[in-house]
């Protein structure tokens, strides 16, 4: 993708923001882009998107179908529509097996570079999910450097927003962890890879604790 492509992209997604404000939350790379930008040490993690993945409430999907055009995806349980060229999926409510569900992920949801966005937690349920589906092809390799560069962000884990984290997505999250992320973030430089990994494994820790916390699950 083009830097002229990523800016459409950014527009398009901005435009989309702009008709539904408060029953929509942007998941996938695109909302780990936003969380990466609006904090000053992590902005240089932040790495553009191919597409755009939203949530959205049934009342407000209602809407949606009145300005695009919708294809479903029942394999996927999701929709899908284009828009100046570029894919969007859309999870609706009471439609879709995410593992977090689409009002959870609305009233959780954060403002981040002026989207609206899932919060870290959920961003790493979702993604472990992901991992546990893409490993060992170069999207699980994306996949592991989006998970990395969540735990990069987060300020803290609040274990009330982690309630959908299983004993099997935790340890999707810690063999993420454990892969090359770090020196992928860090371009190969293994000084500063190493103070990565210390404070991407100081996050994972957190979101173990959190997990003990709630279901009494796997200790670090």
């Amino acid at each position: 993708m083009t830097d002229d492509d990523w800016k459409q992209l950014l527009n398009t997604v901005a435009e989309i923001q702009e008709f539904f404000q408060d029953g929509l939350v942007f998941i996938g790379g695109i909302a780990v882009y936003a969380h990466a930008l609006s904090k000053e040490e992590t902005a240089i993690f932040a790495a553009q998107s191919h597409d755009a993945d939203f949530m959205i409430l049934l009342s407000d999907y209602a809407d949606l179908r009145d300005i695009e055009m919708l294809t479903p995806n029942r394999r996927l349980s999701k929709q899908q529509f284009v828009k100046q060229g570029f894919e969007f999926d859309v999870y609706v409510e009471g439609q879709t097996d995410l593992c977090v569900p689409v009002q959870e992920a609305v009233a959780f949801s954060e403002v981040k570079s002026g989207l609206r966005v899932a919060c870290i937690e959920h961003l790493l349920v979702l993604k472990a999910k992901a991992l546990a589906d893409r490993r060992g092809t170069p999207k699980g390799d994306k996949d592991e450097d989006d998970v990395a560069r969540m735990l990069l962000v987060a300020d803290g884990i609040d274990k009330d927003k982690l309630t959908r984290l299983t004993d099997d997505l935790l340890l999707d999250l810690q063999k993420a962890v454990k892969g090359d992320a770090a020196m992928r973030l860090a371009d190969g430089n293994s000084h500063k890879a190493k103070s990565l990994r210390m404070k991407i494994n100081e996050k994972l820790q957190q979101v173990e604790e959190a997990h003990q916390l709630n279901y009494g699950g796997p200790t670090p």
